[in-house]
């Protein structure tokens, strides 16, 4: 019986494989959603910066593999995605000072788009279940980022960050980290500090899935 179900469940894969292939969301590669050698590229060894004094450890730089794996979360919100993505973002978390964590939500845009929150995801994939910072509609200017510059971006991302008022009281006075998925000019970051310490929390730290090279974020 053992045997036959075994069997049964083989066949039953290799013809989804057929009708629904799977292939690797960081390099192609057939036949896994996320293959062993993109899986490695996010526990090879932290991104690590400076951010304005606080310490910004990244699982990876944001190019190649490592960028095509966090757009295939976005697009899909794959579990396999968020679970190795998340494997990162918790090797990260390791090297920085015990505290707790809290969330840089995703625009209101990227979450009417997709329906999910893909910072969420890898958060779970990471095995937290972090406090969230929360977006303020009233503030900042709305829309993309993408187009940006740096300073734009900056001007654009200050206010819009608070912490809800039903967490103020459990995590002021407490160390925090802050938490992303990418960190790219450091603006939405940068205004996530801003937010925590206006409600009397103490950031320690920055972690994120990826950074971007610097040298790109720095053109915008």
């Amino acid at each position: 019986m053992e045997t036959g179900s075994r069997w049964l469940g083989a066949a039953l894969r290799e013809a989804a494989s057929v009708l629904w292939p799977v292939a690797c969301g960081g390099c192609g590669a057939l036949d896994v959603a996320v293959c062993p050698a993109c899986r490695a590229l996010l526990t090879a060894g932290p991104v690590r910066e400076l951010l304005d004094g606080l310490p910004l450890v990244a699982a990876a730089e944001y190019a190649g593999p490592v960028r095509a794996l966090v757009g295939a979360l976005k697009e899909h919100g794959a579990a396999a995605e968020a679970r190795a993505l998340g494997a990162g973002l918790a090797l990260a978390l390791a090297t920085l000072p015990a505290a707790e964590p809290v969330l840089v939500p995703s625009s209101g845009e990227g979450m009417r788009r997709r329906g999910f929150d893909p910072v969420a995801l890898v958060a779970r994939g990471a095995g937290l279940r972090p406090s969230a910072l929360r977006r303020d509609r009233s503030a900042g200017v709305g829309g993309s980022q993408k187009e940006r510059t740096v300073a734009e971006r900056e001007r654009a991302a200050r206010g819009t960050l608070v912490l809800p008022k039903r967490l103020r009281d459990s995590l002021a006075g407490r160390p925090v980290v802050v938490v992303d998925d990418v960190v790219t000019s450091g603006a939405t970051v940068r205004e996530a500090v801003r937010a925590l310490r206006a409600a009397g929390c103490e950031p320690v730290g920055i972690a994120a899935v990826a950074r971007t090279p610097r040298r790109i974020a720095a053109s915008g």
